[in-house]
């Protein structure tokens, strides 16, 4: 890739990324539009006689009601009981409203169970099943507070499944289905793919041996993908993580025709960025470089996120890491691009002083144990902020050891810095909980010398944000929620960037770029995005309808982060700015809404459109500070056209309607 200079460069940047996912079903269903059924209709009627301001988020393509909420407060009263009971029960009294039959919902298994003690919320993520099988993302996400109160209601189940299934045996075998997805990325195989003897069950999990395709094994299995109402496909479903390291692909193949479905990247790839916290490059701090503006910060881990350090696993005496190793992350230089740490690491020795010489006026290979050493700390720096808020143990962060606190372990991040298989970018790959993320961290050639990557916390961050967001959306068992067209996955990174480099003198309308270090821009630059973030409509111009021809993904984002500092800027000044990030309960305007964000990620559907991650935040303001700041969110998103008659045209569009209106209680 060539250096990226400015918007112009930008521009072929995010339009190279628009093939990064696939889904023949956009194109199948372009012109598909299906009705409300009179049961459907009858139903939300129903449910707005207890609930008059009931919003309902509908997807005409599909004929589906995804979700149901109450703009301001819940669906349903206060009682005692389960979160599961609650909530099913719920389900099941308002399936009408959903289109869903009893039989829809009598096949269903909890993939995550994520309680929040933060906010109370208990998110709950069932899966549709169809005589054993897993229907490919179609889940039901029920959001229940500590009161018993249903919040929200999301459901991509597949109404009467059992007569969109035309074949329920295979006719291409899990080998020929690798072969189909090898041909349809490009790749000419020296031998034909080799499916080993299949494990029992109906699944017909399948090992499938290829050389040059995958760089870990790829296992198929059987699962069922829905198209749209009344149709439905048999699929092979594997991963495919190419031997250059730049995608893991989630795959599903049709099991009839061979036939491609999907293609989501679990790498999230970015074009644009120790500096303490909040410090976001060289260039944010004094002395300028190339003078040396780092500080040696002394025990910065957190006791509750971090309870033995940043080197140590188990407080096993002698088991510690002398290396940028822990129990969060592993750094390490990846200059020869093999995806492994090198033989030698850099040693902090027996006291643990992560201290090495950085000369901004040498090439980034000149110093390696700094930057490793940047990457390690702001990798760290992030799980421990985060995990005050929510994105823990339960909720799917990344840990070797999860001390019992729910969810699974030994998925620590791979940080490799000074990546060799690219420049000018980073990226992030997000598996499953209780798999290991991959961050590679690039260096960036535009200026001489060129820049580090790993220097500019600005994209740190944002590569980390990837991590959690895929993990929290839909629930850590499901990454493969961000792909759809009018996802906000790049514009919850470019927020988290915001949010933790923020400092006390910046105010709402000074604008804010993204990645001017990497691309030698000064502060004051609009880096590798087309307008600074910032409360005046002179800087920035976007509101929610803006996203109509703009990039997928980083265009479409950009704008949603814009909707996020809108509402960001209104909570802190109604209620001020903390410079301690930790305290999440500091009651700080900043404090406030980062804790709505984390909870109300856990509270957004798979495939969400930007109305919906509003819910999902306005749910958690509901359960959170006795629902105080509910009206000033409202406000602050229907200005920006996220009001309450906000259209968002479903989860593949990019031509939603604004709305300005806000609730009547407010």
């Amino acid at each position: 890739m060539g250096a990226l200079t400015g918007p112009a460069a930008l521009a072929v940047t995010q339009e190279a990324d628009e093939p990064r996912n696939f889904d023949a079903r956009d194109r199948y269903n372009a012109q598909a539009r299906f009705g409300f059924t009179v049961a459907q209709q009858d139903g939300i009627t129903s449910l707005r006689q207890s609930v008059p301001q009931l919003l309902v988020e509908t997807d005409e393509a599909n004929g589906l009601v995804r979700s149901l909420t109450n703009p301001v407060g819940a669906l349903s009263d206060a009682r005692s009981g389960d979160a599961l009971v609650i909530g099913l029960d719920f389900v099941q009294k308002h399936r009408d409203a959903f289109g869903l039959g009893l039989n829809d919902l009598a096949n269903l298994e909890v993939t995550d169970r994520v309680y929040s003690k933060e906010s109370g919320i208990t998110n709950i993520y069932l899966r549709q099943t169809h005589k054993g099988l897993p229907v490919y993302n179609a889940q039901l996400q029920l959001n229940v507070d500590r009161d018993g109160r249903v919040l929200g209601v999301h459901s991509d189940f597949l109404p009467s499944i059992e007569s969109a299934l035309a074949a329920v045996e295979p006719r291409v075998s899990a080998a020929e289905a690798v072969a189909s997805i090898a041909k349809h990325l490009g790749v000419s195989l020296k031998t034909a793919p080799q499916g080993l003897k299949p494990e029992p069950g109906v699944a017909r999990k399948t090992r499938v041996e290829v050389e040059g395709l995958s760089s870990e094994p790829i296992d198929a299995t059987l699962a069922v993908l829905p198209v749209r109402r009344g149709e439905a496909r048999l699929v092979w479903h594997f991963q495919v993580h190419t031997p250059d390291q730049q995608h893991d692909f989630d795959v599903t193949v049709d099991a009839q025709t061979g036939e491609v479905w999907t293609r989501f990247d679990w790498v999230a790839s970015d074009s644009y960025k120790v500096y303490p916290l909040p410090v976001e490059s060289p260039n944010h701090t004094s002395p300028l470089p190339p003078s040396d503006g780092r500080v040696v910060v002394t025990n910065p881990a957190n006791a509750l996120a971090s309870p033995y350090g940043w080197h140590d696993t188990n407080g096993v005496a002698g088991a510690e890491y002398l290396t940028p190793r822990g129990n969060n992350v592993h750094a390490y230089e990846d200059r020869d691009a093999n995806g492994a740490p090198p033989a030698s690491e850099p040693s902090c020795g027996a006291t643990l002083d992560c201290s090495f010489t950085l000369a901004l006026t040498g090439a980034p290979s000149t110093y390696i144990p700094a930057a490793v050493t940047n990457l390690f700390y702001w990798n760290n720096i992030i799980h421990d902020v985060t995990y005050q808020y929510g994105f823990n143990e339960a909720a799917g962060n990344f840990q070797v050891n999860n001390y019992g606190k729910g969810g699974v372990g030994n998925d620590d991040v791979r940080a490799e810095a000074q990546d060799g298989s690219g420049t000018n970018n980073a990226n992030f790959s997000t598996p499953p909980d209780g798999q290991r993320p991959r961050m590679q961290m690039y260096v960036w050639t535009a200026p001489t010398p060129d820049k580090d990557g790993d220097l500019d916390s600005g994209i740190v961050i944002h590569e980390f944000g990837h991590g959690i967001s895929n993990r929290l959306v839909g629930g850590p068992s499901n990454v493969s929620c961000l792909a759809n067209r009018q996802q906000p996955g790049e514009g919850i990174s470019d927020f988290f960037s915001l949010w933790f480099t923020a400092r006390s003198t910046d105010t709402a309308t000074m604008g804010r770029g993204m990645g001017t270090y990497a691309l030698d821009q000064p502060t004051t630059g609009a880096g590798i995005r087309t307008q600074r973030y910032s409360t005046d409509p002179a800087i920035n111009t976007w509101t929610y309808a803006s996203i109509n021809g703009m990039a997928v993904p980083h265009g479409v984002g950009s704008v949603f982060t814009q909707a996020m500092w809108e509402a960001y800027w209104a909570l802190v000044q109604q209620w001020a700015w903390n410079g301690n990030l930790y305290s999440a309960t500091g009651g700080a305007g900043n404090q406030r809404f980062m804790q709505y964000f984390i909870q109300g990620l856990k509270n957004t559907p798979c495939s969400p459109t930007f109305t919906q991650v509003r819910d999902g935040i306005i749910q958690a303001a509901t359960a959170m500070n006795g629902g105080a700041d509910v009206c000033t969110l409202w406000r602050a998103f229907a200005a920006f056209g996220l009001g309450t008659n906000a259209v968002s045209g479903g989860s593949t569009s990019t031509t939603p309607t604004n709305g300005f209106a806000v609730p009547s209680g407010c």
